[in-house]
C-alpha cells in the first residue's frame, strides 16, 4: 500500500507566486533532495487518516506515466514495455485487498505509533514482499517474455539494494540471495525468447523504475523539489511543483497529460468521501 498521510502539520502546502507557477525552468533550491528520499518521508509521517492507493492501482499510473512519455532522452517503448511497466506490482493485488490486507502474515498497522498508521509497502518484511515480487514477474511473464525479464530485473536490483542495508535476519538475506540466483537463471531462459540486446533492456528497466519512482511520489503526495537517479542519455530528470503542475526538466511528457489514480480513506469517515481519484497535471 501507499501512503498518502492527510491533516498533517508538517505537510508543506506551499503556495506558489503566478510568477513561479508560471516558471519554465526549474528553481535552483538549496534543498532539493533525491525522489526517493521525498516519498520515503511520506510513507514514515504520522497523521490523522490517509489515503491509501493499492499497489496494482500505482503500477497502472506507472505503465500510463510512460505510455505518456514524450522525450528524445527516453528509449522508444513499445506495448510490450508499457504492459510490463503496468503490471510490475499485481503480485501485491492479494496484500492490498479490502478483505484480505495480508492479515495472516503481518499486521495492518504499525504498532509503533500505538497502531494509528497503516502499514506503507516499505514496512513489509521479507516473507511478504518476496511473495509479492515473485507473483508480480510471474504475471508480467505471462503477459511477454520481455515482461518477465524486465520486472524480474526490477525486483532483482531492489534485492540487491536491500542487502546492501544488512537490515534483515541472517535467514532473510540468504532469502534474497536465493532469489537473485533464481531470478538470474530465469532471465537467461527469458532471453532465448526474445531479440533484444541488454544494454536495450537496462534502458527499459530504467523506464520502469523512473516511472515507478514518479507514481510513488505522486501516489504519496509529496512537494518537495526532487531529481531521479535513473540517467537518459547522460542526464537525471529534476521536478518540481508549479502550482498545481508537475513540471520536469528535461521536459519529458510533451505538451502535458493528466493522469489519475483510485484511492480510498484510511480510516472511514462519516463526515467525508471515502474513495475518491486523485488527479495530476504533469509537463
Amino acid at each position: 500500500m501507499v501512503l498518502y498521510p492527510l491533516d498533517t502539520a508538517s505537510h508543506d502546502n506551499r503556495s506558489h507566486s503566478p510568477e513561479e507557477s508560471n516558471r519554465a525552468n526549474p528553481p535552483k533550491l538549496a534543498g532539493r533532495i533525491s525522489a526517493w528520499e521525498a516519498v520515503e518521508r511520506r510513507q514514515k509521517q504520522t497523521a490523522q487518516s490517509w489515503w491509501l492507493v493499492a499497489q496494482p492501482d500505482h503500477a497502472a499510473l506507472s505503465g500510463d506515466l510512460a505510455a505518456s512519455i514524450s522525450s528524445s532522452h527516453f528509449p522508444k517503448l513499445d506495448a510490450e514495455v508499457v504492459q510490463a511497466i503496468r503490471l510490475h506490482d499485481e503480485g501485491w493485488a492479494k496484500f492490498d485487498a479490502d478483505d484480505d490486507r495480508s492479515t495472516k502474515s503481518q499486521d495492518t498497522t504499525d504498532k509503533r505509533n500505538g497502531g494509528a498508521r497503516p502499514l506503507s509497502f516499505l514496512d513489509m518484511r521479507p516473507s511478504v514482499f518476496m511473495r509479492a515480487w515473485k507473483d508480480s514477474i510471474r504475471r508480467a511473464e505471462e503477459s511477454s517474455p520481455l515482461g518477465g525479464i524486465l520486472v524480474s530485473q526490477h525486483f532483482s536490483r531492489l534485492a540487491e539494494n536491500r542487502l546492501h542495508t544488512c537490515a534483515d535476519s541472517f535467514q532473510d538475506m540468504e532469502n534474497l540471495r536465493g532469489f537473485l540466483r533464481h531470478e538470474a537463471e530465469q532471465r537467461r531462459c527469458l532471453a532465448a525468447k526474445i531479440g533484444h540486446p541488454d544494454e536495450q533492456i537496462h534502458g527499459f528497466v530504467e523506464v520502469l523504475q523512473f516511472c515507478d519512482l514518479l507514481s510513488l511520489y505522486l501516489c504519496s503526495g509529496a512537494v518537495e523539489e526532487v531529481e531521479f537517479p535513473q540517467q537518459f542519455q547522460g542526464r537525471t530528470i529534476v521536478l518540481w511543483r508549479a502550482g498545481e503542475m508537475c513540471r520536469t526538466d528535461p521536459p519529458i511528457f510533451g505538451a502535458g497529460v493528466s493522469l489519475g489514480v483510485s484511492a480510498r480513506r484510511h480510516p472511514q469517515s462519516e463526515a467525508e468521501v471515502n474513495a475518491t481519484t486523485m488527479g495530476f497535471l504533469l509537463v
